[in-house]
């Protein structure tokens, strides 16, 4: 990646505030391959009714509909202000993916730490693997960003857990 990864994160920001502004929680990703940007997508919950249609799979899905060949999917790179859950995490692992940055840490349902000391047997499957994954950029901004959501929501679980992110 040559591109410095705060700029594709400052437009995962953008994404994110303007899912916010839609009432929905501010949580956007990108999909980057070659220093293009594929995909895009916000997690859609409130929008859709559905709970599985978070943003890192979202644009997972759009980029699998392209048929990218082994090698492009492991040359792509996943943009997020959040850390991946473990649906997501996997189904980047399932996608090949290359890469992943993300801005901050979900301490309740982030799953980058159960991956790292995932031990896997070569033999097993020599293609399957946690993508490299970096994390910490551009975080203030998108804990601000949850603390918007916070303050414009009344009581219930989503607020309940985005409140956990606001407080870090």
């Amino acid at each position: 990646m040559t591109k410095d990864p705060e700029s594709y994160l400052g437009q995962v920001l953008d994404l994110a505030a303007a899912n916010l502004a839609h009432d929905e929680l501010p949580i956007a990703a990108l999909l980057v391959l070659d220093k293009e940007v594929i995909a895009t997508a916000s997690t859609s919950e409130r929008r859709d009714e559905r709970f599985l249609i978070h943003a890192e799979l979202k644009v997972l899905l759009q980029a699998d509909e392209m048929k990218l060949s082994f090698e492009q999917r492991s040359r792509t790179t996943l943009f997020t202000n959040l850390e991946p859950c473990l649906m997501c995490l996997g189904a980047a692992m399932s996608f090949f993916l290359g890469e992943i940055y993300y801005c901050l840490e979900s301490p309740s349902d982030g799953a980058v730490d159960l991956v790292r000391n995932w031990v896997r047997r070569e033999e097993d499957f020599p293609g399957y693997q946690v993508p490299k994954i970096h994390g910490g950029f551009l975080r203030q901004e998108s804990i601000q960003l949850f603390r918007e959501y916070v303050a414009g929501q009344p009581p219930g679980p989503r607020r309940d857990w985005a409140q956990t992110l606001a407080r870090l």
